[in-house]
């Protein structure tokens, strides 16, 4: 199956626009206080799309969007809460694509996020640069897979540990590309980046907030970014894929129901999370975090994720990656 990429999914965005007014649809409890359930601690990535949305979606919905944090396992805490929640709207998960990789990181858990939970919307994605530090000559990304294919098993990437976002992009990198760059866990990216800059690792993929500092700096060498074309955010790098076919990685945050919902209020809600992404404000907000905002139909998200899972399960199985126990 090919890789189905964000770009072909969001071709309908546009059109979702035009869903039904949240005046007109049934069962959500407008005029109320929502929990928004994020599994990740205050601060990250995905409490910040969390936090700048909120306001917004409660302007349009008459209520209150009350962020909380229910960090640990992996996301599996917040997760679980959100799917033994009462299906009256009162409470709303938004998670990051880790969702889609945990069902085959742990098997164990029995987790099925596409029966758990009702998709309502994909609300942002941010791509993330592929950057080599000093201990690297090459200036382009063409060089460098030219450099790794002449020394397998030589060079190393770090990550921010097994299964991490950090981890599975530059293995689909090493797959795509045939390579065989060694993989070093950390736990946390700071600290990786610590040992990239120092010359004793070679290459990370990490997000544009974190590395682009770096870059611009010149401590390091973005060759390439991981969108499937030329990024908004980074128009100055160009996409890893004219180098590696069919190579995307982009890390999605979603936003999503009990299960057991209303199929109108998922309707409803994304209707109003439709408005919130089309503010300029909000898109700007964004942007200086290295986000970009949409909003996708129920119907269009489902299948986004159908895909996405089947993607990272095929590459977490050939790895025999595990983060049970």
């Amino acid at each position: 199956m090919p890789i189905t990429t964000r770009r072909t999914v969001l071709a309908g965005a546009a059109a979702s626009l035009a869903a039904p007014s949240l005046a007109h649809a049934q069962s959500w409890p407008e005029g109320r206080q929502i929990t928004l359930l994020v599994p990740f601690p205050a601060g990250g990535g995905t409490d910040v799309v969390a936090r700048v949305i909120a306001d917004r979606l409660g302007a349009i919905t008459k209520g209150r969007f009350i962020v909380e944090n229910r960090p640990g396992g992996g996301g599996s805490i917040g997760y679980l809460a959100a799917t033994r929640a009462p299906p009256d709207g009162l409470t709303v998960m938004l998670t990051s694509s880790a969702v889609a990789t945990m069902p085959f990181l742990y098997p164990s858990k029995g987790y099925e996020p596409l029966r758990d939970l009702m998709p309502v919307s994909m609300v942002a994605a941010a791509p993330s640069l592929l950057c080599v530090g000093p201990s690297v000559s090459a200036r382009t990304l063409a060089d460098f897979v030219a450099e790794a294919r002449k020394r397998p098993g030589e060079l190393t990437y770090a990550s921010a540990g097994i299964g991490s976002g950090l981890h599975l992009s530059a293995e689909l990198f090493n797959k795509l590309a045939g390579l065989s760059i060694k993989h070093v866990p950390y736990k946390g990216a700071a600290l990786a980046t610590g040992d990239l800059l120092g010359g004793r690792i070679d290459m990370i993929v990490d997000n544009l907030p974190s590395v682009r500092p770096l870059v611009e700096g010149g401590k390091l060498r973005a060759l390439g970014i991981t969108s499937r074309g030329r990024s908004k955010l980074a128009p100055e790098v160009p996409p890893i894929a004219d180098v590696v076919p069919d190579y995307e990685f982009v890390a999605w945050f979603g936003v999503y129901l009990p299960a057991k919902a209303p199929a109108g209020m998922a309707e409803a809600l994304h209707a109003a999370l439709a408005q919130v992404s089309a503010s300029p404000d909000i898109q700007e907000r964004t942007a200086v975090l290295g986000i970009e905002v949409s909003a996708t139909s129920p119907a269009e998200f489902r299948a986004f994720m159908e895909a996405d899972m089947a993607k990272w399960g095929r590459l977490v199985k050939e790895l025999g990656i595990s983060a049970d126990g």
